[in-house]
């Protein structure tokens, strides 16, 4: 999203779909962990001499005091390795705390031979 055009009804809802191949043997997943970068370029009409990277990744060498978040499962899913996730999330305010924000996580699981494996939803509320 690029803050100097988005408007607000634009962030109302933010969504964004990843997908990844488990790179471990017979394991277990257990948790997603979430953080955000932000690309300071300047504007089109001034545009910055160096692009400014503020990422809140998980570092030993470059903390910040902005956090990551866990989003917990309450049941482990067994996945080996080649297994492929397709995750689907999506970020809004909550209606009953404007400060508060829910993320709607909803995963689906395929065995690396194509055929479906699992598949959640789960809401998650975050301050």
């Amino acid at each position: 999203m690029d803050c100097l055009t988005a408007t607000a009804s634009e962030i109302e809802e933010v969504r964004c779909n990843v997908t990844s191949v488990i790179n471990g043997q017979n394991t277990r997943l257990c948790s997603f962990g979430g953080w955000f970068d932000v690309h300071f370029r300047g504007r089109k009409e001034d545009p910055a001499q160096q692009e400014i990277e503020l990422t809140t990744a998980p570092s030993e060498q470059h903390c910040t005091h902005w956090g990551q978040q866990v989003f917990i499962m309450a049941d482990p899913i067994n996945v080996g390795e080649g297994d492929h996730l397709n995750l689907g999330l999506v970020m809004s305010r909550s209606k009953e705390n404007h400060r508060l924000m829910e993320v709607e996580l909803e995963c689906e699981i395929k065995e690396a031979s194509g055929n479906p494996k699992e598949s959640f939803k789960k809401t998650y509320f975050i301050e």
